[in-house]
């Protein structure tokens, strides 16, 4: 299945850096024992998450959508956060952002991502 890049599909998925969508039919741990090969030795996915620098992406129903990032600080991250919310703000109402590399998360609504100053500011807001 070939998708356009950044868009947000229900379910579980992959955002690689510069928009590929890799879509996980079942769970992430499983995917990763069934691509070894993308996967460069990840046993799961925060360990994913931080060598290759993907977002884990979940969306449920009702626009709930989970984003597991390596950072929340990095401009890289911050790019592709911001071009796969923007691109797809009628697809979700509120997002859960995860950093692997810290403790706390960020609660993100749809104006959030109206400019990148402002998907900054409210990545910025921990809890």
């Amino acid at each position: 299945m070939s998708l356009a890049p950044y868009a947000l599909i229900h379910g579980a998925s992959w955002l690689a850096p510069g928009g590929e969508i890799l879509p996980i039919p079942g769970f992430h741990e499983e995917w990763l024992a069934e691509h070894e090969d993308l996967a460069d030795g990840s046993r799961n996915v925060c360990e994913l998450v931080l060598r290759k620098r993907w977002i884990s992406v979940a969306l449920f129903s009702g626009g709930y959508l989970e984003l597991m990032v390596p950072d929340r600080s990095s401009e890289d991250v911050r790019r592709e956060l911001y071009r796969l919310l923007s691109r797809n703000a009628s697809a979700w109402q509120r997002a859960l952002v995860m950093a692997m590399d810290e403790e706390g998360y960020s609660v993100l609504f749809p104006p959030d991502a109206a400019d990148a100053a402002a998907l900054a500011a409210a990545i910025e807001r921990k809890i």
